[in-house]
Formats: structure tokens, C-alpha cells, sequence
């Protein structure tokens, strides 16, 4: 019977209170969508002799796994395909990112050459696709990687953090051998893993934040604090009268 007339007695206050002291975040969840392990990749597809129509090097960038737009290094124009795609385009961030990225597609595309020219192995791989990563987690550590592939199959896989390559496609090892003796590749493709695609993400998330702050009033104002503390006695209060009852 205590119980009962507590419930509702508990109920009644906390249907006055405001919905955003109920469903606030619990402590070390941003409201700006940035807690957590965040990612940036880049899908590169280069080829030697593009197909009328096509162009010799494509990228499209993806963050958190939302494709947000695609770039065409030959002719260096941008095709936004979200919304976030053109806040992106429009910022600083991207301006210097498309340079660089061209950069990436020409290496990997003289890479595909020199492959060819000097093992006859690779006469038939037309075209070079590689994804660029790198993952944000919450305390601050970061991952970078490279994923190389040949004709729509990926054959590598590079850790940036150890310079590691491994074989993805049964029978590479032929071709991974010549990725890991090259020491400028190597370099190129760790700097581009672990330092740029770090920064570029770090930057976009801190652009993000500053879009999505919330407007409300803040959920550490003296207000919303003493919500909560109400809050938390009503629950305190019913949970000690359900025990009574059962006693």
C-alpha cells in the first residue's frame, strides 16, 4: 500500500519536470555527436587506361561510413552527395585536403605502372583501388591504415602503425613483397594514414561540433541541476518504499 501512493506520488513530480533532464546524456556523452570512436576513409580507384567516359582517378570520402562526396582528380571537381558533403566542399579543410589527395592518386597510379612494366604477372591489372582510413577513438589514440586491391579485389592490407603488410587475397605475396621493399611508398602511404587523414578528421570534427551545438539551455545550468536532483530523490523514495513493502 506504501508502495502504491509512493508511485504515484513519485510519477506526479516527475511528469513536471522538463524531458531533457529524463533523457540527458549520462556523464561523457556530448550532445554534438562527437563521443566515441569517429573514422575518415578515402576510396581511390585509378587507372592506366580509363574506359571513354571515365576518369584516370576518383576518390570518394566517407565519415563514420556516410559517403559525403566524390572527387575527380583528373579535372580536381568536387560532386557533393549529401548535405554534409557540401558544408565539407565549402571549408577550408577540404581546400587543402584536394591537392593533397590528388598527390595520392598520382602516386598510386604510377604505381600501378611501374608494377606492370616490370612483372609480367601484373599484365593484367587495369586498375588500382586503395581506401585510406583512420579512426578517433574517445580517449584520444588513433589507427591509421591503407587497403590495396587490383580489378575490384583487395590483394593488401598496411598497418600505419607498425608498417606492416599483410597478404588479404591468397597468392599476393609476390606483390606484397614489392610494397614493403619500397621504403618511399612505405613512408608516403604512413604519413598519408597517420598524419594527414588524422588531422583532416580532427578538424572536420571540430567544425561538426561547433554546427551542432546545442542552443538549449545547458544542461550544467543551476536549473537543470536541481531537476535532476529532484529526480533522483523521487526514484530514491520509490525504490525505499518498495523495499518497506516487502519487508
Amino acid at each position: 500500500m506504501a508502495y502504491a501512493v509512493g508511485a504515484a506520488l513519485v510519477l506526479g513530480v516527475l511528469a513536471q519536470l522538463p524531458p531533457l533532464v529524463l533523457l540527458s546524456s549520462p556523464a561523457g556523452l556530448l550532445q554534438d555527436g562527437t563521443f566515441g570512436t569517429h573514422s575518415l576513409c578515402y576510396d581511390f580507384t585509378v587507372s592506366l587506361q580509363p574506359a571513354p567516359g571515365q576518369q584516370w582517378c576518383t576518390v570518394q570520402a566517407q565519415v563514420d561510413r556516410k559517403t559525403f562526396l566524390s572527387y575527380n582528380c583528373g579535372v580536381d571537381k568536387v560532386k557533393t552527395l549529401s548535405a554534409l558533403g557540401e558544408e565539407v566542399n565549402a571549408t577550408v579543410t577540404w581546400q587543402e585536403q584536394n591537392t593533397a589527395l590528388r598527390d595520392m592518386g598520382q602516386m598510386l597510379r604510377q604505381q600501378l605502372a611501374d608494377i606492370k612494366a616490370e612483372n609480367p604477372r601484373a599484365r593484367g591489372l587495369n586498375t588500382l583501388e586503395g581506401r585510406m582510413s583512420c579512426q578517433l577513438k574517445s580517449h584520444g589514440s588513433t589507427n591509421g591504415s591503407w587497403q590495396i586491391g587490383f580489378n575490384g579485389q583487395m590483394w593488401l592490407h598496411f598497418n600505419s602503425h607498425n608498417r606492416r603488410w599483410t597478404e588479404v587475397h591468397p597468392g599476393s605475396d609476390w606483390m606484397k613483397k614489392i610494397w614493403q621493399n619500397d621504403r618511399e611508398v612505405t613512408e608516403f602511404l604512413h604519413k598519408s594514414s597517420k598524419g594527414d587523414c588524422r588531422a583532416w578528421l580532427e578538424k572536420f570534427l571540430v567544425q561538426r561540433k561547433a554546427e551542432l551545438e546545442p542552443t538549449g539551455p545547458s544542461s550544467n545550468s543551476p536549473k537543470t541541476v536541481f531537476h535532476k536532483f529532484i529526480a533522483i530523490m523521487c526514484i530514491s523514495l520509490a525504490l525505499s518504499l518498495w523495499i518497506i513493502d516487502l519487508i
